[in-house]
């Protein structure tokens, strides 16, 4: 699987490349179909409310796409909550795929 890891209106440090890489780089274990994987970084700064940090992870698979997003006060934080959504995703996309493939083997 292939991981594209971008930022916008921050430095991308190496160890936050490194922390994606490592918690995105797991999916693959849920799904080995997962062709590739980008991931966008983003810092939303507001002088009233403080700096809002935004996760966004486009998941490349067979049929549907998976997109998923959030926001938190910490760019760790924001990363942390995607996983549980995008492992949903990736088990109900993964029993679609096997129900059709079951569907099919039973109409031959």
């Amino acid at each position: 699987m292939d991981i594209i890891i971008s930022g916008k209106d921050f430095k991308l440090t190496p160890s936050l490349k490194t922390y994606v890489t490592e918690k995105v780089g797991k999916l693959s274990h849920y799904w080995n179909k997962i062709i590739r994987a980008r991931v966008e970084l983003d810092v939303d700064r507001n002088k009233k409310s403080g700096d809002l940090y935004r996760a966004q992870v486009w998941l490349e698979v067979p049929g549907k796409d998976i997109e998923v997003g959030g926001k938190a006060s910490d760019m760790h934080a924001a990363i942390d909550m995607l996983m549980p959504k995008l492992e949903r995703l990736i088990a109900k996309a993964k029993g679609k795929g096997e129900a059709k493939l079951r569907k099919e083997r039973r109409a031959d």
